[in-house]
């Protein structure tokens, strides 16, 4: 590349507005030329103002640090004249740059008129497989030393190195990738979009041949896909299948460390899939910690080459499907003799369509963010055999772009396609064909189990975390009719037929009397439907909103159960008329169709009556709906959800249909050999008919086997319970049980700095907590996430990650599903225990079946719960922590020996004031200590 000379610049400043009072307070320089960095330069910088909590909990730098810095003014001059002449780099240039701009103009001297480039951006597109694009997340990624995240000098350096990556990348590019690269960076910040212009300059000076793992299709570089084995395990070698620890660990050959209880796992999973037993459902609890994935993946993968099968493993989340994936590749393929094939079953929307791409492409219409997103899967094509879009971080900006490449599916395959060799679904599906093993997710298994199970004849089933099944069965059979959407496509009709000024129909027939008279018979049947739907959502609002508006969370959408005697009536009545009326649109909309085909009106006419044709089709949708809400209404349960406003026109009608038993029988038992249900939390204690029950078996029907985990626990996890007068009930104001808990956290973790999750079952509960605790100004050395405030799920689990001390406070799906490695979670406050709703969703689900909801529902729902929210601080036999319990229903109700009871072997439940429970938890984790 051309020989420049890069400073890289971090600055930490008094907050981030450069126009108003914030000033630096350190500035860090790294200069990189020729791929190396060759030298630096840091001050920290006397900002003549106090420096905000905040930035010293951020940065670290506090006013003792600076009080003997100098001024700005006074390294003014030393900076501009080492920033002269260079290309300015940051990490994040539309911060850094004019910030530092309008210090020197501050200080009497002119802008730096420089080119400036972003790192962000930039790694947006180099890096397509990274998880996130902080510095810190970078740094970890590329394996680049970076010693004091938030200090400015530390910072600069490792964006430097983080420049020369980036350029690194960028050589290696093919031209046909740069050229492309070119293209479309011209919107990137400042001058970013030079790094591109001189990758493609230096390639074109020094041509290099193309990688031979990649083909150019159609002006787009691909990565060549990787070779599918034909022929299934059957027709390899067979090997016999290790039973004795003896025959594992030479198998293992020192690659994978002998685990008692994942063998004894191992050994029954064989056990139960070889002998004849007619009952086809093995239930399995297999705590997490144990090694699960690869104790079912090894015996089954002997099991499926000697019975000629295919496996199927049906996961939650898409997440977890790669994870098995890896588990299998990197650790089961790595002992075996012959290799196992694995095949991810996704939706085919999960793919890329490199049609749909190519023409987005060509599009001068794309946004900024959109083209960004288009350079970044460029690079991505690079590096991808599998063209799965999970693989990479879409999310940029508010861009669809990724929706309009989206892969629609087998009928759109085209064989004239110069892409028809290289589409990513198309060698998914081929994969399928040839897999040992297809992972897939529950929810795609829920919608498409009989066709999974015809890829083969009668596979093998695994249904890995089973108790997380049933609920997404149980989405999947949800419909929604929105009155909103009806509305709207009525009052597009109505203007399409009589209101639109200059262009609507029924002024383009004026001479035609018999078509005006349909036209307005149409018209009239669309605005009696409005004037329904307005009284149905009144009706609902008054009668359900407005009694439950307490328990609405503010500015968040809401979910209200309804009684089916409701939409009986709402059936016989209101959606009766709806339903007429729509009949009506479809008599008057077939008879106009008659006469303007039988006449020529014009193009005009014959356009306008296309747009309103093209409607038919979803007015259709609705008569459906309406007609079928009322039907099987013994197994159905019915909710409302409003809008984050909470108004009456936001209404929505939701309908559930209550057939898990049924589902499980003649979608699943009645297609594969045999299933394997296991799990990390299945059952409640010793009792098995809650877990059993959701899946319609019984004793008779299952072979049932709970695995330990092979931890101390009675050494490793200390339960206290706070002994509180505060006791939850009906008389309990909100705003008293929030100041009982922020003030209970703050005395609980003052002085024990450990990774703390603080467990909630409100989200607005824990805005409110989280602003008595800011409020409080505690902690002040501390950071606070909190869920529904500081982002996404995933990113406050990232920064909670990356952090030494910090507090989370999460709720809803925190309690499960979450795993915080080694020591990142040490110390675990749960606020109230996890009781549902009675009106939510899955407890009206359950009433249709059991008449005391409660003890067959409620409790064991909220007792497995609980038994999950305690498994986020011991996950393997290394970790140790601490539970403390606010929620003195444990002590006080007849239940509470329940939950009590879900305690693992070996840990006692302490209790005790706050004073005692303090002493006992600083003991715990001193002892810990030494």
């Amino acid at each position: 590349m051309k020989k420049l000379r890069y400073a890289v610049v971090d600055l930490e400043t008094t907050g981030t507005n450069y126009q108003g009072e914030n000033r630096i307070i350190q500035i860090g320089c790294a200069f990189v030329e020729n791929g190396e960095v060759v030298d630096t330069f840091q001050s920290k910088v006397n900002p003549q103002q106090p420096i905000p909590d905040a930035i010293t909990k951020l940065t670290g730098i506090s006013d003792d640090d600076v009080k003997n810095a100098p001024k700005f003014s006074d390294i003014a001059g030393e900076v501009y004249a080492r920033l002269a002449n260079t290309v300015f780099v940051a990490h994040n240039v539309d911060f850094d740059f004019p910030f530092l701009n309008q210090e020197l103009i501050r200080s009497g001297y002119p802008e730096l008129e420089l080119k400036a480039v972003d790192t962000v951006s930039l790694s947006q597109i180099i890096f397509p497989y990274a998880k996130g694009y902080r510095l810190r997340d970078l740094t970890r990624y590329l394996n680049i030393e970076h010693l004091d995240p938030h200090s400015a000098d530390s910072d600069a350096i490792a964006t430097g190195h983080l420049l020369i990556q980036i350029q690194e990348r960028l050589r290696v590019l093919p031209i046909v990738t740069l050229e492309r690269l070119t293209n479309l960076g011209h919107d990137l910040p400042r001058s970013t979009g030079m790094l591109f212009d001189l990758a493609l300059e230096d390639n074109k000076e020094h041509p290099q041949s193309l990688n031979p793992n990649l083909t150019v299709v159609n002006g787009i570089a691909l990565r060549k896909m990787a070779g599918i084995q034909t022929g299934l395990q059957s027709d390899r070698e067979k090997e016999r299948y290790p039973h004795s620890k003896k025959d594992k660990v030479k198998l293992y050959d020192k690659k994978l460390e002998w685990r008692k209880t994942q063998a004894s796992l191992m050994n029954y999973v064989y056990q139960q899939f070889t002998e004849d037993d007619a009952r086809s459902s093995i239930v399995i609890e297999a705590p997490t910690g144990m090694g699960k994935t690869l104790g079912y993946l090894l015996p089954l993968s002997y099991i499926a080459r000697d019975q000629k099968r295919q496996v199927v493993i049906s996961v939650p989340t898409t997440i977890l499907q790669s994870q098995v994936v890896a588990v299998g590749e990197q650790q089961l393929n790595a002992i075996l003799k012959t290799p196992v094939q694995f095949a991810i079953l996704k939706g085919s929307n999960n793919y890329l369509s490199l049609d749909l791409f190519l023409k987005q492409l060509e599009s001068r219409n794309l946004s900024k963010e959109s083209r960004l997103l288009a350079m970044k899967i460029l690079v991505w094509l690079t590096q991808t055999t599998n063209g799965d879009l999970d693989e990479i971080n879409h999310h940029i900006g508010f861009s669809n772009f990724i929706d309009h490449v989206r892969h629609p599916g087998g009928t759109s395959l085209n064989e004239q396609s110069a892409f028809f060799k290289n589409d990513f679904y198309r060698q998914a599906q081929k994969r399928l064909k040839f897999a040992d093993f297809i992972v897939t997710n529950h929810i795609y298994l829920a919608h498409h189990s009989e066709k999974i199970a015809n890829q083969d004849h009668h596979p093998l089933l695994v249904i890995d975390e089973a108790q997380h099944f049933i609920k997404d069965l149980t989405s999947t059979n949800q419909k929604y009719i929105d009155l909103n959407d009806l509305m709207m496509e009525t009052h597009r009709l109505v203007s399409h037929l009589i209101m639109n000024r200059y262009h609507n129909l029924i002024q383009a027939v004026e001479h035609h009397p018999l078509a005006a008279f349909h036209i307005r018979r149409f018209a009239n049947s669309l605005e009696k439907i409005n004037t329904v739907i307005t009284k149905v959502q009144q009706r609902l609002f008054d009668q359900f909103v407005v009694k439950n508006q307490q328990r609405l969370v503010p500015n968040q959408p809401g979910e209200i159960a309804i009684d089916n005697v409701v939409i009986e009536q709402l059936a016989q009545d209101q959606f009766h008329q709806i339903t007429q009326e729509l009949a009506n649109t479809f008599i008057e909309m077939d008879t106009l169709d008659r006469y303007f085909k039988n006449r020529d009106l014009g193009d005009a006419v014959k356009d306008n009556w296309a747009q309103i044709k093209a409607y038919q089709s979803n007015l259709t949708k609705f008569y459906d709906a309406l007609r079928q809400i009322n039907d099987h209404h013994d197994k159905n349960i019915y909710w409302i959800t409003v809008g984050p406003n909470h108004d009456a026109g936001s209404i929505r009608i939701g309908r559930g249909i209550v057939n898990t038993n049924e589902f499980y029988e003649s979608k699943l038992v009645a297609f594969y050999e045999k299933i394997l249900l296991i799990g990390g939390t299945l059952f409640v204690g010793h009792n098995r008919s809650y877990f059993l029950d959701q899946y319609g078996l019984n004793k008779s029907d299952a072979i049932v086997r709970s695995f330990n985990t092979g931890v101390n626990f009675e050494k490793q996890l200390d339960f206290e319970i706070l002994e509180t007068q505060f006791t939850l009930n009906s008389g309990v104001g909100n705003k008293e049980y929030e100041e009982f808990l922020a003030k209970n956290i703050m005395q609980l973790t003052d002085g024990i700095n450990r990774q703390t999750l603080v467990l909630f079952n409100s989200l607005e509960t824990i805005k409110n907590v989280y602003s008595i605790l800011r409020q409080s100004n505690y902690p002040n050395t501390r950071r606070v996430l909190a869920q529904g405030i500081h982002g996404s799920k995933a990113k406050i689990i990232r920064e909670f990650n990356d952090e030494e001390n910090a507090i989370l406070l999460g709720a809803a799906s925190f309690w499960e599903g979450v795993d915080f490695p080694g020591d990142r979670l040490e110390y675990l406050i749960v606020t109230r225990l996890p009781f549902r709703s009675p009106d939510d969703k899955l407890v009206q689900f359950a009433a249709k079946k059991q008449p005391d909801v409660f003890r067959h529902f409620m409790l064991p729902d909220a007792l497995l719960t609980f038994k999950q929210g305690l498994g986020r601080v011991i996950r393997n036999s290394d970790d140790s922590g601490a539970v403390v319990m606010l929620d003195n229903r444990i002590l006080l109700r007849k239940y509470g020996k329940q939950f009590i009871g879900q305690l693992p072997n070996g840990v006692q439940a302490n209790s005790g004031n706050l004073e005692t429970v303090r002493k006992r938890i600083d003991n715990f984790f001193n002892n810990r200590q030494e």
